[in-house]
């Protein structure tokens, strides 16, 4: 049995795992105070050849004299010690027994159960009876473990926050309690030593339309959506709404409520923007609003001609501070904006989905279609955004980006927008799949996107589906 001693630089307090806990007084100097505690925390599964590292307190030793250690069988793990830190490595698959001493006084111990486990790459699968949800219902998940040997003590997340989870702590199963509308991903986690794993369930939240105004016409639509105010109600279609060639006046509408789809589209409309200004600033909302939920719904068969040309003349809106999720654009920009070139070279862009990208705006699973003909229009349209707001090199820039993009698609190759006053192009272009052929794009492609909401084949665009719970 190997022994080591180390010295500790002062006490401090962490938790007790393992077998035990011991104090004593009766074999110490009336000079050494009493009652000393050793407690021990940490994993203490490990893998063979991976190493889980250990934290021991020794706390009421005010000779500050540490500790020492030892391991019932070294076959199975070994130890080093680094200050307060003990160090276990696997050897082979078995159990084992760490002993932690006092050095001031060697009746004091606590023991800590040590479990070897093959060096695998454990794989979590989590089941549920359904993937789509209504709000304020209650999904219930189950976690299982492949190729490990041990009963995994799980931890639970909703990486989007969309719901709650609930249930025994460590527990293989959880209920999540759905909350908020829109796209979230369970996870399932558990450690093998320092090593964490992971399994993930896609969830779709479907809103509660209590109370949400239903629009199923095409003056539905102007009625409530393209009037001169802010629209903060909360709306739903109830079916696929064609504009027969509407051609959206501007004006100042801001939309700061919530517009559910439920897989339906809005089309056949031209998108203008303010004659009195060469900026143009169009959309079919001026602006999206902080805190305004869009989701769910295709914008097809849009135009945007000379009319609309400008700093960021959009098909959704010309500046978004809200959150955009499962939306589906289609559009043509008919006019060469490099025509309008001043002096010092510079003509304005529009943009296929969002004018200007705010700061704290999200973007996720967007599927955009820019049409190629003409030619000069779509060179002078960007498929996602014509000037974010954020980044380093504008002139009055922020630090860096400051809204997300999880999960964009289009066949353009006209993405990540231009310099201006307020920042750089879109600095993390991770998420983004441009340039690609809806002919010969492989399913695999959109693995970002949840067939629930979407519809994928070969050869073909991924449309949007009416949502059914």
């Amino acid at each position: 049995m190997k022994k080591a001693i180390m010295l500790l630089a002062a006490v401090s307090l962490v938790f007790l795992s393992g077998c035990g806990e011991t104090s004593s007084t009766a074999s110490i100097p009336s000079s050494v105070v009493s009652d000393i505690k050793i407690r021990i925390r940490g994993e203490s599964t490990v893998m063979v050849d991976k190493t889980t590292e250990l934290t021991v307190t020794v706390s009421n030793d005010s000779t500050y004299k540490g500790f020492t250690a030892s391991i019932s069988d070294e076959n199975i793990a070994t130890y080093s010690i680094s200050g307060s830190k003990i160090n276990v490595t696997g050897k082979k698959i078995g159990d084992t027994v760490l002993t932690v001493t006092s050095a001031a006084d060697t009746s004091v111990s606590a023991t800590y159960n040590i479990a070897v486990v093959a060096n695998t790459t454990p794989v979590i699968t989590i089941t549920a009876d359904k993937s789509l949800i209504g709000q304020n219902s209650a999904l219930n998940l189950t976690a299982s473990v492949a190729d490990y040997q041990k009963i995994p003590y799980f931890s639970w997340k909703s990486v989007n926050s969309k719901g709650t989870l609930t249930g025994d702590k460590g527990a293989a199963s959880a209920v999540y309690s759905a909350n908020v509308p829109g796209s979230d991903i369970i996870e399932a986690s558990f450690y093998v030593g320092e090593e964490m794993f992971t399994g993930q369930y896609k969830v779709t939240v479907v809103a509660d339309h209590t109370g949400w105004i239903g629009l199923a016409t095409a003056e539905d639509i102007k009625n409530n959506l393209l009037i001169d105010a802010t629209i903060e109600n909360n709306y739903y279609l109830k079916n696929d709404i064609d504009l027969g060639g509407y051609v959206i006046p501007y004006n100042g509408r801001i939309f700061t409520g919530n517009l559910d789809g439920q897989g339906y589209s809005i089309s056949g409309f031209t998108v203008t923007g303010n004659s009195g200004d060469k900026n143009s600033n169009g959309g079919f909302f001026h602006e999206v609003g902080v805190g305004a939920y869009i989701m769910n719904i295709g914008f097809k068969n849009v135009e945007i001609g000379e009319a609309g040309s400008g700093w960021g003349t959009s098909v959704i809106c010309c500046a978004c501070s809200g959150n955009l999720e499962n939306i589906a654009v289609s559009v043509k920009h008919t006019f060469d904006n490099s025509s309008l070139q001043d002096a010092a070279g510079w003509f304005p862009f529009n943009s296929a989905f969002v004018g200007i990208f705010k700061e704290n705006s999200t973007y996720k699973d967007i599927v955009v279609n820019v049409e190629t003909e003409p030619e000069a229009g779509y060179n002078t349209i960007f498929a996602d955004v014509a000037y974010p707001a954020g980044g380093a090199e504008g002139i009055s820039a922020q630090g860096g980006q400051t809204f997300s993009v999880d999960g964009f698609y289009t066949n353009s190759t006209v993405i990540g927008g231009s310099v201006w006053d307020w920042g750089s192009p879109v600095e993390d272009l991770s998420e983004y799949h441009s340039g690609l052929s809806w002919s010969s794009t492989p399913i695999s492609t959109y693995d970002n996107l949840n067939s629930d909401i979407w519809k994928i084949e070969t050869g073909k665009i991924p449309e949007l589906k009416p949502i059914i719970l």
